[in-house]
């Protein structure tokens, strides 16, 4: 019996920084024992912080140029995305979500979570070789063609993924599957989580497929910025990775944008930090890092 196992050449990092501010949400009433209790457990732990991540805090403001909401529109999708003058046939909905097809594509699209997926129904041809630079080139070349502007563009990376066949439990030579290109987004620098694109070419660099998270960002109503010193959101951490159970160990704080969709549709973004603690590799198995997300919104 064959079959097969996909890997990524390259690894994403599970982190990177990010940030941003215009207005306070209202807090919840604050138990001012309860809090005062674990700050001083916080303090009696055996945390240690790696704090370089939020040394700056973030001061830029939104940009101007943002994807347009639209992108998500079919003319837009089908001509700037996909990239196809074919007419597409709708072949079902779900709420927000379209279904379509032309002769050589698929298209799924949800405009109300920011979500597109294009499938070409076209076989990759022959391996050839491949520039990486000059596939990453194209892949942005069509993100930004649909609409994403460079002030949303945040970390890239270009990966090979290979496959492995198994037959009889005799494993062959890993052969090179596809080119991936993932674009994180970013706001000043700082990452929003969750939102990326990740772009494939076939071995024959043609393009095969998108898969996008990336919604239009409102106008107005986030949240970037902070006035917590260093030293209050390190105490914050540490009461935030006691609730979370953790009791020490080193810990890697970084910025971070927190969406959240609100009632117009668009979505605005909250600065948050991330405490992250450190992987664990056992006999039989690996835990990946655990990171918590620390509130930094100041306290009536």
């Amino acid at each position: 019996m064959k079959t097969h196992f996909l890997r990524l050449l390259t690894a994403l990092p599970l982190t990177a920084a990010l940030g941003c501010d215009s207005g306070a949400l209202p807090a919840a009433p604050v138990d001012n024992a309860a809090q005062l209790e674990r700050a001083a457990q916080a303090l009696a732990t055996g945390f240690t912080f790696d704090s370089t991540g939020i040394a700056t805090p973030p001061t830029g403001s939104l940009p101007t140029d943002l994807l347009p909401r639209t992108a998500f529109d079919d003319a837009m999708l089908q001509r700037g995305l996909v990239g196809t003058t074919e007419p597409f046939t709708v072949t079902g909905t779900l709420g927000t979500r379209r279904d379509q097809e032309s002769q050589t594509w698929k298209l799924e699209s949800n405009p109300s979570a920011g979500r597109v997926l294009v499938l070409s129904k076209t076989a990759s041809g022959p391996e050839t070789t491949q520039e990486p630079a000059v596939l990453q080139r194209n892949a942005l070349a069509r993100l930004q063609g649909w609409g994403i502007p460079a002030s949303e563009l945040g970390p890239i990376r270009q990966v090979q993924s290979f496959i492995k066949s198994e037959d009889n439990g005799v494993v062959g030579a890993p052969t090179l599957h596809r080119h991936k290109t993932f674009v994180l987004r970013a706001i000043n620098g700082i990452r929003v989580e969750g939102h990326r694109a990740v772009v494939t070419h076939g071995v024959d660099g043609g393009f095969q497929r998108a898969l996008v998270s990336w919604p239009p960002l409102a106008r107005a109503g986030h949240l970037l910025h902070t006035r917590l010193t260093t030293a209050e959101i390190e105490q914050r951490a540490r009461e935030a990775l006691l609730l979370e159970g953790e009791s020490g160990g080193p810990v890697l704080l970084f910025w971070k944008y927190e969406p959240t969709q609100v009632s117009t549709g668009e979505w605005v973004l909250t600065l948050q930090v991330g405490a992250s603690m450190p992987s664990l590799t056992g006999a039989d198995s690996t835990e990946e890092p655990r990171v918590v997300d620390v509130d930094v919104s100041p306290v009536p």
